[in-house]
C-alpha cells in the first residue's frame, strides 16, 4: 500500500460531516481553554494533566494535529516535572495556539 501523497490535500477536509465536526471541536475550545485557565489557578495539576491528556487524544482526529502535540507537551511536562513551574511555558503555549482557532464570536465572548 503507498504511503499518501503529503502534497494532496487531505480527502476527510472536503467531508461535509468531518466539516461538521471541526466546527464541533472549534466550538469546544473556549470551554477547554477556561478549564485550563481554572486548573493552573486552583493549582490542579491532576486536572491540568487530565485536560492535556484529553486534548491530545480528540485534537488530532478533529483535525488539530498542532493542538494535539502542544497538549502532550504539556503533559509530558507535567509528568515529568523540572524545576520548579516546568509546565507554565507548555501552558501558554497550548492555550494561545487552542485561542488561534477560536471563532471571531469567541473572541468577543
Amino acid at each position: 500500500m503507498a504511503a499518501p501523497d503529503p502534497t494532496m490535500p487531505d480527502p476527510a477536509l472536503s467531508d461535509p460531516e468531518f466539516a461538521e465536526l471541526v466546527d464541533y471541536f472549534r466550538a469546544q475550545l473556549p470551554d477547554r481553554v477556561r478549564a485550563l485557565e481554572s486548573c493552573a489557578a486552583a493549582d490542579d495539576l491532576p486536572g491540568l494533566r487530565r485536560l492535556a491528556h484529553q486534548l491530545k487524544g480528540a485534537a488530532p482526529g478533529f483535525g488539530f494535529p498542532e493542538v494535539g502535540s502542544a497538549a502532550r507537551r504539556l503533559e509530558d511536562a507535567l509528568t515529568h516535572p523540572a524545576g520548579p513551574n516546568p509546565a507554565r511555558a507548555e501552558l501558554e503555549s497550548l492555550i494561545i495556539l487552542c485561542r488561534s482557532h477560536f471563532t471571531d464570536a469567541d473572541r468577543a465572548a
